[in-house]
């Protein structure tokens, strides 16, 4: 089998946690990251098996510490045990302070994940595989984003709407500057937004983020958009962007930017 690149063998999903997905305390909701490390368990089935999957069930999950407003949350999962239906798949959600970098896991549960077209298609799933990705944390100046695109995110035509996609580029522009300069960012531009071809209902959004320069006070965001047929596995490019994003002090003004490593 042709090994193909390391982002497309495993599931990895960064977001940032708003005010309204709080509590008063600041906090995560419980349910908005069980959400969350659902959507994840069904991304790696249905890409794993090529299948349409329902959830059966989810194993305790215990919340060892919290993500706070403002922290950048990320999400892994990986295929552990397959059935001649089901599987289960471990996810794992971890938060990271975007200004000091500091991270910790939150929470960890296996999902049951079943074939929802079990009775019309009566063939096994394809066995676990041999080998796991290795999760480890995601490089400074880069962000993964992956959004599942439903009928509320799309037009008439069942496509996702062009703001929507920009919304989601733009938000991992600013991840991806933040983890960089580890400091506060603004958009200052958008060099350009390129949109390729539509993203369909029922597909996945899988954006990406690196920066690729850094000036005294910016740096230039390139952004890639790629959707994904969960069911056929084709991929194709959909979109590509490039922001300027500025370090900003704590009173809003431009500030050095860290150095592009090489």
């Amino acid at each position: 089998m042709t090994s193909q690149p390391a982002h497309l063998a495993e599931i990895r999903h960064t977001d940032l946690v708003f005010p309204h997905q709080t509590n008063h305390q600041g906090s995560y909701f419980g349910g908005a990251a069980m959400a969350e490390m659902d959507k994840v368990a069904f991304l790696v089935a249905a890409r794993h098996a090529r299948r349409p999957f329902v959830t059966a069930s989810c194993d305790k999950l215990d919340f060892v510490a919290p993500a706070h407003v403002g922290d950048l949350v990320e999400l892994t999962g990986q295929v552990r045990m397959v059935g001649r239906h089901s599987m289960i798949v471990d996810v794992e959600l971890a938060a990271e302070n975007l200004l000091t970098g500091v991270r910790h896991i939150c929470t960890r549960g296996a999902f049951t994940m079943v074939a929802a077209d079990r009775k019309a298609n009566p063939d096994r799933l394809p066995p676990a595989p041999d080998s796991r990705p290795d999760f480890a944390p995601s490089p400074a100046g880069y962000a993964r984003t992956l959004q599942l695109v439903f009928p509320g995110d799309t037009n008439h035509l069942g496509q996702l709407f062009g703001g929507n996609a920009m919304s989601l580029m733009g938000k991992a522009a600013y991840i991806a500057a933040s983890r960089h300069t580890r400091g506060n960012v603004g958009m200052a531009a958008s060099d350009k937004i390129d949109f390729i071809a539509p993203t369909k209902e029922g597909e996945l959004l899988d954006v990406i983020a690196d920066v690729v320069s850094v000036g005294r006070t910016s740096m230039q965001v390139a952004v890639r958009a790629e959707a994904e047929d969960l069911m056929s596995g084709e991929r194709r490019l959909v979109g590509e962007a490039s922001y300027v994003m500025v370090a900003l002090d704590g009173d809003g003004q431009p500030t050095p930017a860290s150095p592009l490593k090489v």
